[in-house]
């Protein structure tokens, strides 16, 4: 009796290692659990892909008069801004009419995420929804989630934040901002020596975590109640530090995704902290960028602020002619001018997240996209109204054909809560919502859109 042998697929991270080089392979059909030769390897099944999530926060709202359609359904008329995604119209659905409790103003980065009033006084900062889901779905990947912006760092305890992902603890996470520097982050393979200086660098690191550790306990002894209640959440930062070290440490010898090097260019206009940003070429880089990301793995989640709150930090197309930034056409006081370029402006940032849509459609996974198998939603913590109203927020989530999203075209959610969108997008990722979602401000999903 012959017994044939069960074939094992060829593992998900498999990789070519020759002449002191190695390669990442990409996702093959031999690494299918459906492959049952080497020679017969079958296709990728949809509970293999990787499911991913992007969340994009647009700060100081938009021109809703403009934005928001005049009809709903799937046959919708799109508005004057959203006609740079008129090709893209079935894998978009616009949500008008959800709420943020605590928003409005210039004071939304920080809630967009997280829901809560964490700029009030006495108020208790928490973890952001990307890094509930990165805490799920990110093990199997080098890089747990990816938080990026249009400038560099947290500017936590400035006049506005440079970053919308906050941490089990609480605390912000820092914003990468340069395309070219990501790019390396997530390919440039290590040297032996860049290995070792990292390999250090991890010993002192926890030389000094593991030294502020035992001050805080010796501390502790001497303080009251609500002072170890404050300290405990200090040192509940720093175990998220240790974790962070210790996930990256994991993938440290691991080789990198070997891609093509993207053509950056100048690299002095890659950089919002510097000046000269050339912001469509910059804008598009990131996004080229991001979508390398997800192709290959490295990430499954990413938070991006493309424009902040307050000061935008992205030129707002001066180099295209407009005379004022975005927070001057939000106060525009029915300026016509004001009004006119006001529209222009949100069309040319609607045509950049076009480019990215397009980019994430045309790179085939399977039988399907990238875009099918990723949610990308678009918010804003200004209302489409007035950019300063906490309601109607303008709201898009695109993608996710084969995560089961059934796209509405237009659908109107009159004063819903834009948490209970993300509590959609989690179901979407077969993502059970942690405790405590979103601070309360949830109360259910979008179920037009399952």
């Amino acid at each position: 009796m012959h017994i044939r042998k069960k074939y094992e697929p060829l593992p998900r991270r498999t990789f070519l290692k020759g002449a002191g080089v190695t390669l990442a392979l990409p996702l093959l059909d031999a690494m299918s659990v459906q492959a049952d030769a080497i020679t017969k390897a079958g296709s990728i099944s949809e509970s293999e892909t990787p499911r991913r999530a992007i969340f994009s926060f647009y700060g100081l709202g938009i021109n809703g008069r403009d934005f928001t359609p005049a009809d709903t359904g799937r046959d919708y008329t799109l508005s004057p801004i959203l006609k740079p995604l008129a090709a893209l119209r079935n894998d978009i659905t616009v949500i008008s009419g959800l709420k943020l409790t605590h928003s409005g103003g210039h004071i939304g980065d920080r809630t967009f995420l997280t829901g809560t009033n964490t700029r009030s006084a006495g108020a208790k900062l928490r973890v952001s929804c990307d890094q509930e889901l990165a805490a799920a779905v990110g093990k199997a990947t080098r890089f747990p989630s990816l938080t990026l912006g249009v400038k560099r760092g947290t500017g936590f305890g400035g006049n506005q934040d440079q970053t919308i992902s906050w941490s089990a603890s609480g605390t912000p996470i820092p914003s990468e901002n340069r395309p070219h520097v990501l790019f390396d982050q997530l390919f440039r393979p290590d040297t032996p020596a860049t290995l070792n200086e990292r390999e250090a660098e991890f010993v002192r690191r926890t030389s000094v975590l593991d030294s502020l550790r035992e001050q805080a306990r010796r501390l502790s002894d001497s303080l009251g109640n609500d002072d170890r209640r404050k300290l405990e959440e200090y040192l509940t930062g720093i175990r998220d530090l240790e974790r962070r070290m210790q996930e990256e440490k994991d993938w440290l010898r691991k080789p990198k995704p070997n891609v093509a090097s993207l053509e950056f260019g100048k690299e002095q206009g890659l950089d919002p902290d510097k000046s000269g940003l050339e912001y469509r070429r910059y804008q598009r880089l990131m996004y080229d960028v991001i979508a390398l990301a997800l192709q290959t793995d490295s990430t499954r989640v990413v938070a991006y602020m493309p424009r902040m709150d307050g000061q935008d930090g992205t030129g707002s197309w001066r180099d295209m002619g407009n005379p004022y930034n975005y927070h001057e056409m939000t106060h525009h006081g029915e300026d016509p001018d004001k009004l006119k370029w006001f529209t222009q402006a949100d069309i040319w940032y609607l045509e950049d997240w076009a480019y990215f849509l397009n980019k994430l459609r045309s790179i085939k996974e399977g039988d399907a996209t990238l875009l099918d198998h990723t949610l990308v939603a678009y918010g804003s913590s200004g209302g489409s109204i007035n950019a300063h109203h906490n309601h109607h927020l303008p709201t898009m989530i695109a993608g996710g054909s084969r995560l089961g999203i059934k796209h509405q075209g237009h659908l109107v959610k009159e004063d819903v809560r834009l948490g209970n969108l993300w509590a959609t997008m989690f179901e979407r990722m077969q993502v059970p919502l942690p405790d405590n979602f979103q601070g309360g401000e949830c109360d259910g999903t979008i179920s037009e859109l399952v």
